[in-house]
């Protein structure tokens, strides 16, 4: 008697186990800034470099 309740216990158990996962819902979330979640150290950084004789001023945006 102690077996068979010990087994239907334990088949329960893995039956709910297995059903939890198949009833999970997805979920996802839109925001405008599509970069919310990923937080970059971004600065500008200014080159200045010569180009056939003249000075090339250029703002990069350097991030890490």
């Amino acid at each position: 008697m102690k077996s068979i309740l010990l087994a239907s216990v334990i088949a329960l158990a893995t039956a709910s186990a297995a059903i939890a996962p198949t009833q999970a819902a997805t979920m996802i979330v839109k925001t405008n800034d599509h970069m919310h979640g990923m937080k970059k150290h971004c600065r500008t950084k200014v080159i200045t470099h010569w180009r056939h004789h003249h000075k090339v001023v250029e703002k990069v945006r350097v991030c890490n």
